[in-house]
C-alpha cells in the first residue's frame, strides 16, 4: 500500500483555508460556545470522550477533515504511506505559541508521547516516530493501518510544544500552534475557558476573533437558557427535550452535523468475572431484545434518533442493511431466553451514569427489569464516564460511537484483549480477531466493507455491544450564528472550525 496525497488534495487544502499569509490581521468581537461536559484536561494525548471543543482553539493537528470527510493537510503538507512506513512532510513556517519551532523533532516527540501514554486508540497501531530531516516526519506502524492519517486529524495528531509536555500544569495550560492561546487569568474554573489571539500564529488572516469562550454547562436546561438569552452563540446537545425545543423555536436553529452518535451498552465483563450472568450469551441476547428502541427514541430522544442494531448508520460505507431489526423489540422472546439461561431468576449489576445520560439509563433499567434484570444506576463525575469505562470499576457501561469513525476502531476500542474499553482483558473470539486483522489489509472501502459487514454480524451474535439508537450530531445555535457564513462545523465533530471564524456582530 503506497499513496501520496494527490494534487487535488492539495488544491482542496488551499480551498479549505490552509494557505499561509504574512499579513498581520487582528480579530474582533467574541464568539461563545458551550460544552455539555466538564473540562477534565487540556492535554490532548490524555483526553478521552467528549471535551474536544476545549482543545481546538489552542491546538492544531497534522491533518483535519475536509467538508466531505477527506483528509486535508493542516500542519502537514503531504504524506506517503508505504506498507508499515508513513512519511509526512511538514509546514516550515509554524511555531508554537511559546516561540518554540514546530518541526519533525517536535512532531515525533508528540507521536511517541501519545503512544507511550496509550489513551488515544488510533495510535495503538504505531510503533514509533522519528525525524527523517528537519521537516519530514517518519512513523513506523506495528501493522497495516488504512486509517492512520484519519487518526492524525484528531487528538492523535494534535501538537504540543515539547517543553510543555512535562509541565504538570499542562491540563490547564495548553501550548500548541493554534490560532488562539488560553487566557488563564480571564478563565474561571468550572465555568468558562477564555482564549485570545495567538500573536505567533502562522496564518494570521485566519484569526477572526478578539476573544473565544468555551462555557462549561452540563445542565441541558441551563445550556438552553444560555442560548435563548444570548449568553452563548452555540452549543452541543444530545437528542433530548431541550434539543427538541431548539428544533421548534423560531429564534434558534438545531444544526445536524455530519456523522451520528450511536448510543450503545457495552458488556465489559463478558467473561463473568464480577457478574457471572454476563458470560452467558443468552442473557446478553435477552438484554438486546428487551429494549424497545422505538419507544426509547420517542420518549427519551423526542424522535431525533433512529433505531440502531449495528455501529453504522444508513449512508455510511460500512453499513449493512441486512442487520436492520436483528434485535427488534420482543420482550416475550427475551423472557424465554432468560428462562433458558443459567440465570432464570435474574441478577443485579451496576451501570455508571452522567447527568446527560440519566434519562436514557432510567429507560433501559425499566426495559431490563421486565426480564428480571436489575440495573443499579451509579452517578459518576460529569466528564469522567469514558475514563471510568476504561477501568474495572463497572461490569458494563454506556457510551456513544461516532458513525463516521473508521471501523478499525471497533477492534481498538472493544475487541482486542488490550482494547481501550475492554478493561477485563477478555480474549476476543477467533472470528472477531480474524476479521479485525483482515479489515486492515486494504485502504479501499469497497474491499473493506464486506469484511466489516461480517464483523457487525458477529458482534450481533456475541451481543456484548448492544446498539440502541443513532442520532445526528446536534449543535444548537442562535439565528445570528445560523446566518454567519464564517461558521463551519467540523466534519463528524460537535465543534466549530475556528480558522476564519468571525463574531456574529
Amino acid at each position: 500500500m503506497k499513496k501520496w496525497i494527490t494534487a487535488s488534495g492539495v488544491i482542496a487544502a488551499l480551498a479549505f483555508g490552509l494557505a499561509g499569509s504574512p499579513a498581520a490581521a487582528e480579530g474582533s468581537g467574541t464568539f461563545k460556545y458551550a460544552e455539555q461536559v466538564k473540562l477534565i484536561t487540556m492535554d490532548p494525548q490524555k483526553q478521552s470522550g467528549s471535551g474536544v471543543p476545549f482543545l481546538r482553539p489552542a491546538y492544531e493537528s497534522l491533518f483535519e477533515k475536509g467538508p466531505n470527510g477527506e483528509n486535508v493537510p493542516l500542519l502537514a503538507t503531504s504524506y506517503e504511506v508505504d506498507g508499515l512506513d508513513v512519511t509526512i512532510k511538514l509546514r516550515e513556517d509554524v511555531s508554537f505559541s511559546n516561540g518554540e519551532a514546530f518541526n519533525a523533532e517536535a512532531a515525533a516527540a508528540n507521536i511517541n508521547r501519545g503512544v507511550e501514554i496509550g489513551i488515544v486508540e488510533g495510535l495503538k497501531t504505531v510503533e514509533s516516530a522519528k525525524a527523517i530531516d528537519e521537516y519530514t516526519l517518519g512513523i513506523r506502524l506495528k501493522e497495516i493501518d488504512p486509517a492512520i492519517i484519519t487518526t492524525l486529524c484528531y487528538t492523535g495528531g494534535m501538537m504540543i510544544a515539547p517543553s510543555a509536555m512535562n509541565d504538570p500544569a499542562l491540563d490547564r495550560n495548553p501550548v500548541g500552534t493554534g490560532p488562539y492561546i488560553h487566557s488563564k487569568d480571564e478563565s474561571r474554573e468550572g465555568e468558562v475557558q477564555v482564549y485570545v489571539p495567538n500573536p505567533t500564529y502562522w496564518d494570521k488572516d485566519m484569526i477572526g476573533l478578539a476573544r473565544y469562550e468555551v462555557w462549561e454547562i452540563p445542565d441541558d436546561t441551563a445550556r438552553l437558557n444560555a442560548l435563548k438569552t444570548g449568553q452563548i452563540d452555540a452549543g452541543n446537545w444530545l437528542s433530548n427535550p431541550q434539543a427538541a425545543i431548539i428544533d421548534k423555536s423560531p429564534d434558534l436553529k438545531l444544526m445536524r452535523n455530519n456523522g451520528g452518535l450511536n448510543y450503545h451498552v457495552i458488556i465489559s465483563d463478558r467473561d463473568g468475572t464480577v457478574v457471572p450472568a454476563f458470560a452467558d450469551p443468552l442473557v446478553r441476547e435477552a438484554m438486546a431484545l428487551a429494549i424497545d428502541r422505538e419507544a426509547f427514541n420517542k420518549a427519551i430522544q423526542f424522535g431525533l434518533a433512529v433505531k440502531s442494531f449495528q455501529p453504522y448508520g444508513k449512508g455510511d460505507w460500512a453499513y449493512d442493511p441486512s442487520l436492520e431489526g436483528v434485535y427488534e423489540y420482543n420482550v416475550e422472546k427475551a423472557r424465554e431466553l432468560m428462562a433458558q439461561s443459567k440465570f432464570p431468576d435474574g441478577f443485579t449489576f451496576d451501570m455508571p451514569s452522567i447527568p446527560i445520560y440519566q434519562p436514557r439509563l432510567e429507560a433501559l433499567a425499566g426495559f431490563f427489569n421486565e426480564i428480571g434484570i436489575t440495573m443499579n444506576i451509579v452517578p459518576v463525575e460529569p466528564g469522567t464516564l469514558a475514563r471510568r469505562s476504561r477501568t474495572t470499576d463497572f461490569p458494563a457501561t454506556n457510551l456513544v460511537w461516532n458513525t463516521v469513525t473508521d471501523p478499525k476502531f471497533l477492534a481498538l476500542r472493544y475487541i482486542y484483549e488490550d482494547a481501550a474499553y475492554n478493561p477485563f482483558k477478555v480474549k476476543p473470539s477467533d472470528t472477531l480477531l480474524a476479521l479485525a486483522k483482515e479489515g486492515l489489509t486494504s485502504v479501499e472501502t469497497d474491499v473493506r466493507a464486506p469484511i466489516y459487514h461480517k464483523m457487525a454480524a458477529q458482534l450481533a451474535d456475541e451481543a456484548f455491544l448492544i446498539f440502541v439508537t443513532n442520532a445526528p450530531i446536534l449543535i444548537g445555535v442562535t439565528n445570528a450564528t445560523a446566518e454567519n457564513t464564517t461558521v463551519r462545523y467540523r466534519y463528524g465533530e460537535d465543534s466549530i472550525n475556528l480558522r476564519g471564524l468571525k463574531a456574529n456582530d
